[in-house]
């Protein structure tokens, strides 16, 4: 009930401006795998404000959601040790990120906030388009490249369609003559992993600075959020990228960078909460076999549960592939009274972020012992996370090992302590992750196992991004030549006309649909290119036609003799 409290009282503030400026409620979402998740332009995301609803689909379509909403944080101390935060949970004191950048100074204004209040989307297949245009215009470039924030961009327009100036750099792009500068025309395009993205950007010296009531960081923070559509394991991941700028004139001490999460699994008050320390995961799984058992909502994934968690992938420290371990991870409940709840002023919220509970008193290891409650505060010697144990394994530190009442949690998943200095940029990236619905995943008889396999993926693909899926066709029209290859099928030999020579040294690359490369003669005659195929197996193969940016490609059958 508290949390539908929470929701009305959110609702009220939405239809009302906000000191006379009045936030957004502008939404879109990364949708092209098995997660829905809408991001809005207040550093939050995963919920509809205005509707008071969760909107982290999964599966996509299905009307159940693994989370609720969840934002970044921030906290330091400059150099007179005064505390300056940032941080948004559900808008019910108003908003400390605002849409928009800080430039030339570190303070953003409501114009500004309006004009920048907008998502650019790209998808993967908007480059491919792209790249297999000879010219380029205002009239074929598609707008999602045209209008791309990117620094320099004459075409770059923001909410409502207003005409932007980009003077920084704010959205990335492949920036083929190294000037700087965006420009669509000469064939630069947006960068980006995965095969959809959504990049935004947020600061928190904005109009108002109301939800935590701290001093402003004065940072801008730029987000790209991306995903990949493979029909494997990565279909379960979205990642966010954060690219973070101290704007300020101040130098931070013992700062901290933070993700906080509400991952309302299904149902929202039958949840437990976990940590992995390997790979810095926040973990959400349910507290009953039965999620939302007796309950009338159709936001319940009954004996079918997933289990689900927020793994921060990138933390400023980290080298290569040797990581820092994380500062701490806590957690709070929905409660106003609790020590353990619902923050409400600066110094609440910058506890949670260091190890402590909402009166600063530090997290203490409490386990007593298979079936004891442990809250994970009061009892034991200090530590920096709790419930780091795994629930399949009987021993360990766990919610449902301690016998703990399921509920409403939040955590928060913090960094070490950083010096950031004035102008300085740093970077992270977190990524959700979810296994598939299923019976075992719920406590007594959960494991965070399946969960492991499917976050190994999230950073193994992270470190080692994923080329584009090649757009595949019969045949294709570039510059007014229609390129295409006959015979098809063929037995020997095709023919590739209108493309000029599209091979090298003599050899063109056949891909089979295995993705096995086969390296084949190949000859000039005139605009059009004869290649030998006769020792390919039958099957399937694709021929690349242009440059392999484009990532397009012609398709044939070979044939045996």
């Amino acid at each position: 009930m508290m949390k539908q409290f929470i929701l009305v009282a959110t609702f009220l503030l939405l239809v009302k401006s906000t000191n006379g400026q009045t936030p957004f409620i502008t939404r879109d979402s990364l949708n092209i795998n098995n997660i829905n998740a809408s991001v809005l332009l207040h550093g939050d995301m995963w919920w509809a404000p205005n509707l008071g609803i969760a909107e982290c689909g999964f599966p996509s379509g299905s009307g159940k959601n693994i989370g609720f909403a969840s934002s970044l944080w921030m906290s330091g101390y400059d150099d007179g040790g005064t505390l300056h935060i940032a941080a948004q949970t559900y808008r019910q004191t108003g908003m400390d990120y605002w849409p928009g950048p800080m430039y030339p100074t570190d303070t953003l204004t409501y114009a500004t906030s309006s004009n920048w209040a907008k998502f650019w989307k790209v998808y993967r297949t908007d480059i491919q388009t792209f790249l297999a245009i000879g010219t380029h215009t205002t009239t074929n470039t598609p707008a999602s490249i045209l209008n791309w924030p990117g620094k320099g961009n004459t075409y770059a327009t923001g909410a409502g369609g207003v005409s932007l100036t980009v003077s920084t750099a704010m959205a990335p792009f492949v920036d083929l003559n190294a000037n700087g500068i965006y420009e669509p025309l000469f064939g630069e395009y947006p960068d980006f992993n995965g095969d959809e993205a959504i990049w935004w950007v947020f600061s928190d010296n904005g109009p108002t600075h109301t939800e935590t009531g701290g001093r402003p960081l004065g940072i801008e923070v730029h987000v790209m959020s991306y995903g990949y559509k493979r029909n494997t394991l990565i279909d379960n991941v979205v990642y966010y990228d954060y690219t973070i700028i101290n704007r300020s004139a101040n130098n931070y001490h013992n700062f901290r960078f933070t993700q906080w999460a509400d991952m309302d699994l299904g149902y929202y008050n039958d949840d437990f909460i976990g940590f992995d320390t390997v790979h810095r995961m926040g973990i959400i799984y349910n507290g009953a076999v039965n999620d939302g058992a007796g309950v009338s909502t159709s936001n319940k994934y009954g004996t079918q549960i997933p289990i689900a968690g927020v793994t921060m992938i990138s933390f400023p420290g980290d080298s290569g592939s040797s990581i820092v371990p994380a500062g701490s991870f806590t957690y709070y409940v929905n409660s106003s009274s609790s020590i353990i709840g619902n923050p409400t002023v600066d110094t609440q919220y910058n506890n949670y972020m260091r190890a402590k509970v909402r009166n600063g008193e530090h997290l203490s290891n409490d386990y007593q012992g298979p079936g004891v409650p442990c809250a994970g505060y009061g009892l034991g010697p200090n530590v920096n996370y709790i419930y780091t144990g795994n629930p399949g394994i009987l021993s360990g530190w766990t919610e449902c090992g301690c016998n703990n009442i399921p509920g409403d949690r939040r955590f928060i998943i913090s960094s070490n302590d950083l010096t950031l200095p004035a102008g300085s940029v740093n970077k992270l990236t977190m990524a959700l992750v979810t296994t598939y619905p299923d019976s075992p995943n719920a406590c007594p008889g959960a494991s965070f196992d399946s969960l492991f396999i499917y976050t190994d993926t999230a950073w193994s693909v992270f470190f080692n991004p994923l080329p584009p899926i090649p757009m595949v066709v019969e045949q294709l029209g570039i510059s007014g030549n229609i390129i295409s290859v006959y015979p098809n099928p063929a037995v020997s030999t095709i023919t590739v006309t209108g493309a000029g020579n599209i091979c090298k040294d003599g050899f063109c690359t056949i891909i089979n649909s295995m993705g096995k490369k086969y390296l084949v003669p190949a000859s000039m005659m005139g605009l059009n290119t004869e290649i030998n195929v006769e020792n390919l197996p039958q099957g399937v193969y694709m021929l690349q036609t242009v440059d392999e940016k484009s990532a397009v490609y012609l398709k044939f059958f070979k044939e045996q003799r």
